[in-house]
Protein backbone atom coordinates (compact mmCIF):
# COMPACT_ATOMS: atom_id res chain seq x y z
CA UNK A 1 0.00 0.00 0.00
CA UNK A 2 1.23 3.56 -0.69
CA UNK A 3 2.43 5.78 2.11
CA UNK A 4 -0.57 7.75 3.35
CA UNK A 5 1.15 10.87 4.64
CA UNK A 6 1.80 12.34 1.18
CA UNK A 7 -1.95 13.03 1.01
CA UNK A 8 -3.60 15.43 3.45
CA UNK A 9 -6.98 17.10 3.69
CA UNK A 10 -5.28 20.20 2.34
CA UNK A 11 -3.32 18.70 -0.55
CA UNK A 12 -4.01 16.01 -3.14
CA UNK A 13 -1.06 14.44 -4.97
CA UNK A 14 -0.94 12.25 -8.05
CA UNK A 15 2.61 11.20 -7.16
CA UNK A 16 2.25 8.30 -4.72
CA UNK A 17 4.97 6.70 -2.59
CA UNK A 18 5.17 2.92 -2.04
CA UNK A 19 7.32 2.70 1.07
CA UNK A 20 8.03 -1.03 0.88
CA UNK A 21 9.72 -0.57 -2.52
CA UNK A 22 12.03 2.26 -1.39
CA UNK A 23 15.74 1.42 -0.99
CA UNK A 24 16.75 4.84 0.36
CA UNK A 25 19.09 5.66 -2.53
CA UNK A 26 18.47 9.48 -2.27
CA UNK A 27 18.18 9.93 -6.06
CA UNK A 28 14.77 11.50 -5.57
CA UNK A 29 16.17 13.83 -2.91
CA UNK A 30 18.73 15.23 -5.34
CA UNK A 31 16.33 16.08 -8.16
CA UNK A 32 13.38 17.50 -6.19
CA UNK A 33 13.12 21.22 -7.08
CA UNK A 34 11.32 22.18 -3.86
CA UNK A 35 13.32 20.06 -1.36
CA UNK A 36 10.17 18.12 -0.56
CA UNK A 37 11.92 14.77 0.01
CA UNK A 38 14.17 13.46 2.76
CA UNK A 39 15.52 9.96 3.43
CA UNK A 40 15.39 8.92 7.06
CA UNK A 41 15.95 5.42 8.45
CA UNK A 42 16.53 4.16 4.92
CA UNK A 43 13.18 5.31 3.53
CA UNK A 44 12.01 8.44 1.70
CA UNK A 45 9.70 10.91 3.41
CA UNK A 46 7.71 13.34 1.24
CA UNK A 47 6.47 16.69 2.53
CA UNK A 48 2.96 17.12 1.02
CA UNK A 49 3.14 20.90 1.47
CA UNK A 50 6.25 21.25 -0.69
CA UNK A 51 5.51 18.60 -3.34
CA UNK A 52 4.39 20.14 -6.66
CA UNK A 53 3.89 16.85 -8.55
CA UNK A 54 6.54 17.70 -11.11
CA UNK A 55 7.33 13.91 -11.13
CA UNK A 56 11.10 14.39 -11.37
CA UNK A 57 11.41 11.91 -8.50
CA UNK A 58 9.35 9.36 -10.43
CA UNK A 59 11.70 9.55 -13.42
CA UNK A 60 14.83 8.72 -11.37
CA UNK A 61 13.46 6.15 -8.89
CA UNK A 62 15.19 2.82 -9.67
CA UNK A 63 12.58 0.65 -7.92
CA UNK A 64 9.36 2.47 -8.93
CA UNK A 65 8.66 3.27 -5.30
CA UNK A 66 7.38 6.61 -6.60
CA UNK A 67 4.60 6.39 -9.16
CA UNK A 68 1.99 8.59 -10.76
CA UNK A 69 -1.59 7.45 -10.19
CA UNK A 70 -4.20 8.95 -12.49
CA UNK A 71 -7.88 8.08 -12.96
CA UNK A 72 -8.63 4.74 -14.58
CA UNK A 73 -10.51 4.56 -17.87
CA UNK A 74 -13.29 2.61 -16.15
CA UNK A 75 -14.21 5.68 -14.12
CA UNK A 76 -15.84 7.30 -17.16
CA UNK A 77 -18.66 4.73 -17.24
CA UNK A 78 -20.42 6.16 -14.19
CA UNK A 79 -21.63 9.08 -16.34
CA UNK A 80 -24.41 9.11 -18.93
CA UNK A 81 -22.50 11.37 -21.34
CA UNK A 82 -18.73 11.29 -21.54
CA UNK A 83 -16.39 13.88 -23.04
CA UNK A 84 -12.65 13.48 -23.57
CA UNK A 85 -10.57 16.68 -23.66
CA UNK A 86 -7.18 15.72 -25.03
CA UNK A 87 -3.82 17.39 -24.59
CA UNK A 88 -2.08 18.75 -27.66
CA UNK A 89 0.65 16.14 -27.12
CA UNK A 90 -1.72 13.17 -27.60
CA UNK A 91 -1.58 12.90 -31.40
CA UNK A 92 2.23 13.00 -31.37
CA UNK A 93 2.33 9.63 -29.61
CA UNK A 94 1.11 7.67 -32.62
CA UNK A 95 3.16 6.72 -35.67
CA UNK A 96 2.21 7.97 -39.10
CA UNK A 97 1.13 4.51 -40.30
CA UNK A 98 -1.42 4.36 -37.47
CA UNK A 99 -2.73 7.85 -38.18
CA UNK A 100 -3.66 10.61 -35.76
CA UNK A 101 -7.30 10.51 -36.93
CA UNK A 102 -7.43 6.87 -35.88
CA UNK A 103 -6.03 7.95 -32.52
CA UNK A 104 -8.99 10.31 -32.18
CA UNK A 105 -11.55 7.75 -33.39
CA UNK A 106 -10.27 5.28 -30.83
CA UNK A 107 -11.53 7.46 -27.98
CA UNK A 108 -15.10 6.93 -29.18
CA UNK A 109 -14.52 3.17 -29.23
CA UNK A 110 -13.20 3.38 -25.66
CA UNK A 111 -16.52 4.79 -24.48
CA UNK A 112 -16.46 8.55 -24.99
CA UNK A 113 -19.46 10.18 -26.66
CA UNK A 114 -17.54 13.24 -27.79
CA UNK A 115 -13.92 14.34 -28.15
CA UNK A 116 -12.51 17.85 -27.83
CA UNK A 117 -8.93 18.97 -28.36
CA UNK A 118 -6.87 21.55 -26.53
CA UNK A 119 -5.69 22.52 -30.01
CA UNK A 120 -9.17 23.87 -30.82
CA UNK A 121 -8.74 27.03 -28.76
CA UNK A 122 -5.06 27.94 -28.78
CA UNK A 123 -5.79 30.82 -31.17
CA UNK A 124 -8.41 32.41 -28.93
CA UNK A 125 -6.25 31.71 -25.86
CA UNK A 126 -3.40 33.64 -27.50
CA UNK A 127 -5.80 36.51 -28.19
CA UNK A 128 -6.93 36.51 -24.55
CA UNK A 129 -3.33 36.52 -23.31
CA UNK A 130 -2.41 39.44 -25.60
CA UNK A 131 -5.37 41.37 -24.20
CA UNK A 132 -4.31 40.48 -20.63
CA UNK A 133 -0.81 41.81 -21.35
CA UNK A 134 -2.30 45.03 -22.72
CA UNK A 135 -4.54 45.76 -19.73
CA UNK A 136 -1.83 44.90 -17.16
CA UNK A 137 1.02 47.24 -18.20
CA UNK A 138 2.45 47.35 -14.67
CA UNK A 139 3.11 43.60 -14.51
CA UNK A 140 6.31 42.63 -16.29
CA UNK A 141 6.95 39.96 -17.16
CA UNK A 142 3.64 38.10 -17.07
CA UNK A 143 4.25 34.39 -16.46
CA UNK A 144 2.29 31.62 -18.17
CA UNK A 145 0.05 29.51 -15.93
CA UNK A 146 -0.75 26.72 -18.40
CA UNK A 147 1.53 24.26 -16.56
CA UNK A 148 0.19 23.38 -13.07
CA UNK A 149 3.63 22.32 -11.81
CA UNK A 150 4.96 25.80 -12.55
CA UNK A 151 2.05 27.45 -10.74
CA UNK A 152 2.82 25.35 -7.66
CA UNK A 153 6.55 26.01 -8.00
CA UNK A 154 5.87 29.74 -7.82
CA UNK A 155 3.66 29.20 -4.77
CA UNK A 156 6.36 27.23 -2.96
CA UNK A 157 9.66 28.86 -3.98
CA UNK A 158 8.80 32.22 -5.53
CA UNK A 159 5.68 33.56 -3.76
CA UNK A 160 6.71 37.15 -4.50
CA UNK A 161 6.01 36.37 -8.18
CA UNK A 162 2.40 35.22 -7.66
CA UNK A 163 1.08 38.57 -8.99
CA UNK A 164 3.10 37.95 -12.18
CA UNK A 165 1.27 34.71 -12.99
CA UNK A 166 -1.32 34.89 -15.75
CA UNK A 167 -4.51 34.63 -13.69
CA UNK A 168 -6.51 32.92 -16.42
CA UNK A 169 -7.79 29.34 -16.65
CA UNK A 170 -5.79 26.90 -18.79
CA UNK A 171 -7.04 26.18 -22.34
CA UNK A 172 -8.22 22.67 -21.38
CA UNK A 173 -10.25 24.09 -18.50
CA UNK A 174 -11.82 26.77 -20.69
CA UNK A 175 -12.70 24.10 -23.23
CA UNK A 176 -14.29 21.94 -20.52
CA UNK A 177 -16.51 24.88 -19.51
CA UNK A 178 -17.51 25.48 -23.15
CA UNK A 179 -18.47 21.84 -23.74
CA UNK A 180 -20.27 21.43 -20.42
CA UNK A 181 -22.52 24.37 -21.32
CA UNK A 182 -22.92 23.07 -24.88
CA UNK A 183 -23.87 19.55 -23.81
CA UNK A 184 -26.40 20.77 -21.25
CA UNK A 185 -27.95 23.05 -23.84
CA UNK A 186 -28.02 20.62 -26.77
CA UNK A 187 -28.54 17.28 -25.01
CA UNK A 188 -30.77 18.45 -22.18
CA UNK A 189 -28.65 16.61 -19.64
CA UNK A 190 -28.13 17.51 -16.00
CA UNK A 191 -24.74 18.67 -14.74
CA UNK A 192 -24.18 15.43 -12.80
CA UNK A 193 -24.88 13.32 -15.89
CA UNK A 194 -21.86 14.73 -17.74
CA UNK A 195 -18.37 13.34 -17.19
CA UNK A 196 -15.52 15.44 -18.57
CA UNK A 197 -12.13 13.74 -18.49
CA UNK A 198 -8.79 15.17 -19.55
CA UNK A 199 -6.33 12.93 -21.39
CA UNK A 200 -3.02 14.25 -20.08
CA UNK A 201 0.76 13.83 -20.39
CA UNK A 202 1.86 14.88 -16.90
CA UNK A 203 1.32 14.20 -13.20
CA UNK A 204 0.73 17.85 -12.34
CA UNK A 205 -2.28 17.96 -14.68
CA UNK A 206 -3.82 15.03 -12.84
CA UNK A 207 -3.31 16.89 -9.57
CA UNK A 208 -4.78 20.09 -11.01
CA UNK A 209 -8.00 18.29 -11.92
CA UNK A 210 -8.49 16.92 -8.41
CA UNK A 211 -7.21 19.99 -6.58
CA UNK A 212 -7.74 23.13 -8.66
CA UNK A 213 -5.66 26.07 -7.45
CA UNK A 214 -7.07 29.44 -6.43
CA UNK A 215 -10.67 29.96 -7.51
CA UNK A 216 -10.59 27.47 -10.38
CA UNK A 217 -14.03 25.96 -10.88
CA UNK A 218 -14.29 22.18 -10.75
CA UNK A 219 -14.85 21.81 -14.47
CA UNK A 220 -13.56 18.25 -14.83
CA UNK A 221 -14.40 14.87 -13.37
CA UNK A 222 -11.05 13.18 -13.80
CA UNK A 223 -7.75 12.94 -15.65
CA UNK A 224 -6.55 9.86 -17.50
CA UNK A 225 -2.88 9.37 -18.38
CA UNK A 226 -1.98 9.05 -22.05
CA UNK A 227 0.06 5.92 -21.27
CA UNK A 228 -3.03 4.40 -19.62
CA UNK A 229 -4.92 4.24 -22.91
CA UNK A 230 -2.09 4.04 -25.45
CA UNK A 231 -1.95 0.24 -25.74
CA UNK A 232 -5.75 0.02 -25.80
CA UNK A 233 -5.81 2.41 -28.75
CA UNK A 234 -3.17 0.47 -30.71
CA UNK A 235 -5.00 -2.81 -30.12
CA UNK A 236 -8.04 -1.67 -32.06
CA UNK A 237 -6.31 -0.66 -35.31
CA UNK A 238 -8.30 -3.08 -37.52
CA UNK A 239 -11.55 -2.00 -35.93
CA UNK A 240 -10.66 1.66 -36.49
CA UNK A 241 -9.90 1.13 -40.19
CA UNK A 242 -13.51 0.02 -40.64
CA UNK A 243 -14.81 3.15 -38.86
CA UNK A 244 -15.70 5.69 -41.54
CA UNK A 245 -16.91 8.51 -39.29
CA UNK A 246 -15.53 11.92 -40.34
CA UNK A 247 -12.88 13.39 -38.07
CA UNK A 248 -12.06 17.11 -38.28
CA UNK A 249 -8.43 18.06 -37.75
CA UNK A 250 -7.45 20.84 -35.35
CA UNK A 251 -3.79 20.20 -36.00
CA UNK A 252 -2.73 23.84 -36.24
CA UNK A 253 -3.24 24.27 -32.50
CA UNK A 254 -1.12 21.21 -31.68
CA UNK A 255 1.93 23.48 -31.77
CA UNK A 256 1.35 24.38 -28.11
CA UNK A 257 2.54 20.89 -27.17
CA UNK A 258 6.03 22.09 -28.11
CA UNK A 259 8.09 24.43 -25.97
CA UNK A 260 8.27 27.93 -27.43
CA UNK A 261 5.25 27.78 -29.71
CA UNK A 262 2.88 29.40 -27.21
CA UNK A 263 5.31 32.30 -26.77
CA UNK A 264 5.82 32.54 -30.53
CA UNK A 265 2.08 32.81 -31.22
CA UNK A 266 1.57 35.46 -28.54
CA UNK A 267 4.48 37.55 -29.75
CA UNK A 268 3.32 40.32 -32.03
CA UNK A 269 4.67 43.78 -32.75
CA UNK A 270 5.32 45.40 -29.38
CA UNK A 271 5.10 42.15 -27.35
CA UNK A 272 8.39 40.53 -26.38
CA UNK A 273 8.18 36.89 -25.28
CA UNK A 274 10.51 34.20 -23.97
CA UNK A 275 10.08 30.42 -23.57
CA UNK A 276 11.76 28.17 -21.01
CA UNK A 277 11.33 24.41 -20.47
CA UNK A 278 12.73 22.07 -17.83
CA UNK A 279 12.03 22.69 -14.14
CA UNK A 280 15.61 23.58 -13.18
CA UNK A 281 15.93 25.99 -16.12
CA UNK A 282 12.66 27.55 -14.99
CA UNK A 283 13.99 27.97 -11.43
CA UNK A 284 17.03 29.84 -12.74
CA UNK A 285 14.85 32.15 -14.82
CA UNK A 286 12.42 32.80 -11.95
CA UNK A 287 15.39 33.79 -9.78
CA UNK A 288 16.40 36.29 -12.46
CA UNK A 289 12.84 37.61 -12.62
CA UNK A 290 12.85 38.17 -8.85
CA UNK A 291 16.01 40.22 -9.37
CA UNK A 292 14.25 42.29 -12.10
CA UNK A 293 16.76 41.16 -14.71
CA UNK A 294 14.12 40.11 -17.25
CA UNK A 295 11.69 43.02 -17.05
CA UNK A 296 12.16 43.66 -20.77
CA UNK A 297 9.88 40.72 -21.56
CA UNK A 298 6.11 41.10 -21.61
CA UNK A 299 5.34 37.38 -21.38
CA UNK A 300 7.37 34.29 -20.47
CA UNK A 301 6.20 30.77 -21.25
CA UNK A 302 7.32 28.32 -18.56
CA UNK A 303 7.09 24.53 -18.84
CA UNK A 304 8.02 21.89 -16.27
CA UNK A 305 8.80 19.25 -18.90
CA UNK A 306 11.77 19.43 -21.25
CA UNK A 307 10.60 20.24 -24.79
CA UNK A 308 7.12 21.12 -23.47
CA UNK A 309 4.14 18.80 -23.04
CA UNK A 310 5.61 16.27 -25.48
CA UNK A 311 8.17 15.63 -22.73
CA UNK A 312 5.55 14.74 -20.12
CA UNK A 313 6.21 11.68 -17.99
CA UNK A 314 2.82 10.10 -18.84
CA UNK A 315 3.56 10.06 -22.56
CA UNK A 316 4.87 7.03 -24.42
CA UNK A 317 6.86 8.42 -27.32
CA UNK A 318 10.29 10.05 -27.26
CA UNK A 319 9.63 13.83 -27.07
CA UNK A 320 11.73 14.63 -30.14
CA UNK A 321 9.92 12.02 -32.24
CA UNK A 322 6.54 13.25 -30.98
CA UNK A 323 7.52 16.84 -31.76
CA UNK A 324 8.50 15.86 -35.31
CA UNK A 325 5.12 14.21 -35.88
CA UNK A 326 3.24 17.22 -34.55
CA UNK A 327 5.14 19.57 -36.85
CA UNK A 328 4.11 17.42 -39.82
CA UNK A 329 0.48 17.51 -38.70
CA UNK A 330 0.59 21.30 -38.33
CA UNK A 331 1.81 21.69 -41.90
CA UNK A 332 -1.22 19.72 -43.15
CA UNK A 333 -3.86 21.23 -40.89
CA UNK A 334 -7.41 22.14 -41.83
CA UNK A 335 -9.25 25.30 -40.84
CA UNK A 336 -11.12 25.13 -37.57
CA UNK A 337 -14.41 26.64 -36.47
CA UNK A 338 -15.31 27.28 -32.85
CA UNK A 339 -17.20 30.03 -31.06
CA UNK A 340 -14.30 32.29 -30.14
CA UNK A 341 -16.74 35.00 -29.02
CA UNK A 342 -17.93 32.66 -26.24
CA UNK A 343 -14.47 32.42 -24.72
CA UNK A 344 -13.61 36.10 -25.07
CA UNK A 345 -16.94 37.11 -23.56
CA UNK A 346 -16.48 34.90 -20.50
CA UNK A 347 -12.92 36.17 -20.16
CA UNK A 348 -14.13 39.78 -20.19
CA UNK A 349 -16.85 38.91 -17.68
CA UNK A 350 -14.18 37.55 -15.35
CA UNK A 351 -15.35 33.95 -15.37
CA UNK A 352 -11.89 32.61 -16.21
CA UNK A 353 -10.09 34.79 -13.65
CA UNK A 354 -7.85 33.01 -11.13
CA UNK A 355 -6.91 35.55 -8.48
CA UNK A 356 -6.70 33.74 -5.14
CA UNK A 357 -3.41 31.91 -5.45
CA UNK A 358 -1.85 31.56 -2.01
CA UNK A 359 1.84 31.01 -1.23
CA UNK A 360 3.04 27.73 0.26
CA UNK A 361 5.86 28.01 2.77
CA UNK A 362 9.05 26.12 1.88
CA UNK A 363 10.19 25.99 5.48
CA UNK A 364 8.98 27.56 8.71
CA UNK A 365 11.42 27.36 11.61
CA UNK A 366 8.94 28.73 14.14
CA UNK A 367 5.70 30.69 14.21
CA UNK A 368 7.17 33.09 16.78
CA UNK A 369 9.38 35.63 14.96
CA UNK A 370 11.96 35.99 17.75
CA UNK A 371 12.32 32.23 18.09
CA UNK A 372 12.55 31.87 14.31
CA UNK A 373 15.39 34.43 14.18
CA UNK A 374 17.26 32.55 16.89
CA UNK A 375 16.81 29.31 14.97
CA UNK A 376 17.99 30.97 11.75
CA UNK A 377 21.24 31.88 13.48
CA UNK A 378 21.58 28.30 14.65
CA UNK A 379 21.00 27.07 11.07
CA UNK A 380 23.86 29.31 9.93
CA UNK A 381 26.15 27.99 12.65
CA UNK A 382 25.39 24.36 11.79
CA UNK A 383 25.71 24.99 8.04
CA UNK A 384 29.22 26.37 8.62
CA UNK A 385 30.10 23.13 10.42
CA UNK A 386 29.08 21.00 7.43
CA UNK A 387 31.26 20.26 4.36
CA UNK A 388 29.12 22.26 1.92
CA UNK A 389 29.26 19.71 -0.90
CA UNK A 390 25.50 19.00 -0.98
CA UNK A 391 26.01 15.27 -1.59
CA UNK A 392 22.60 14.25 -0.12
CA UNK A 393 24.15 11.16 1.50
CA UNK A 394 22.69 12.34 4.82
CA UNK A 395 19.18 12.14 3.35
CA UNK A 396 18.70 15.91 3.05
CA UNK A 397 19.12 17.61 -0.36
CA UNK A 398 21.74 20.18 0.74
CA UNK A 399 23.93 20.96 3.73
CA UNK A 400 21.74 23.95 4.54
CA UNK A 401 18.63 21.73 4.38
CA UNK A 402 20.30 19.31 6.79
CA UNK A 403 21.04 22.21 9.15
CA UNK A 404 17.36 23.22 9.00
CA UNK A 405 16.30 19.63 9.67
CA UNK A 406 18.63 19.48 12.68
CA UNK A 407 17.22 22.70 14.12
CA UNK A 408 13.71 21.34 13.60
CA UNK A 409 14.80 18.13 15.36
CA UNK A 410 14.17 16.04 12.27
CA UNK A 411 17.83 15.04 11.87
CA UNK A 412 21.11 14.95 13.77
CA UNK A 413 24.57 16.33 13.10
CA UNK A 414 25.88 12.77 13.05
CA UNK A 415 23.80 12.14 9.90
CA UNK A 416 26.58 13.89 7.94
CA UNK A 417 28.91 10.99 7.17
CA UNK A 418 31.45 13.25 5.44
CA UNK A 419 31.86 15.32 8.59
CA UNK A 420 32.13 12.19 10.73
CA UNK A 421 34.84 10.80 8.48
CA UNK A 422 36.83 14.03 8.63
CA UNK A 423 36.55 14.13 12.41
CA UNK A 424 37.64 10.51 12.65
CA UNK A 425 40.61 11.12 10.35
CA UNK A 426 41.63 14.19 12.33
CA UNK A 427 41.40 12.25 15.59
CA UNK A 428 43.56 9.43 14.21
CA UNK A 429 46.20 11.91 13.01
CA UNK A 430 46.36 13.40 16.50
Amino acid sequence: MPQNDIHTKEYFHSVVFYREDCIGCTKCVRVCPTEAIRVRMGKAIIDPHRCIDCSKCVSVCPTEALRVEADKLESIYSFKYRLAVISASYEGQFAEDFGFKNALKALYHLGFDEVAEQAMITNITAEIIRDYIKIHPNIRPILSSNCPAIVRLVQVRFPSLLPNLLHIESPMSMLAKYYRDKIIREKGLKEEDIGIFLIVPSASQVTAVHQPEGNYKHLHNGAIAINEIYSKVLAMQKELEEDTRPIVSYANGLSWALSGMEAEEIATEGIETLAISGIHNVIEVLSNIEGHRLDQYHYIELRNCEQGCVGGGLNIENPFVAASRIRKLINNSEKIKIDNDYFFRLYKEGYFDVTQLEPRSMMELDKDIKTAITKMKRVKEITDMLPGIDCAVCGSPTCKALAEDIVLEKAELSDCLIRLRKLRTKKNEE
